[in-house]
């Protein structure tokens, strides 16, 4: 293995960015983004749609943030599940 890697969603609903949208949420999302990161909080993808009205920098911003602050979570939980 080269280095690990997460994927995390985000998206903005209700005019929040949201990490990790349910189906409902997702369904239904002004924006829906996608991020695949390596251990080192490198990106290796991506993607992002606006459903109906384009997105600001400053949402793609949040979104970025968030997707960070879940794969800095997933890693931890991988960790651990790890040493188990």
């Amino acid at each position: 293995m080269i280095t690990p890697v997460v994927a995390v969603s985000c998206g903005v609903f209700g005019n929040s960015a949201i990490l990790d949208l349910d189906y409902n949420e997702d369904s239904t999302a002004e924006v829906d983004m996608n991020f695949v990161i390596t251990a080192d909080l490198k990106f290796v993808e991506v993607q992002g749609t606006a459903e109906h009205n384009p997105f600001s920098f400053s949402d793609l911003t949040k979104m970025k943030d968030l997707a960070l602050k879940g794969a800095k979570e997933l890693f931890a939980a991988q960790k651990k599940a790890l040493k188990a």
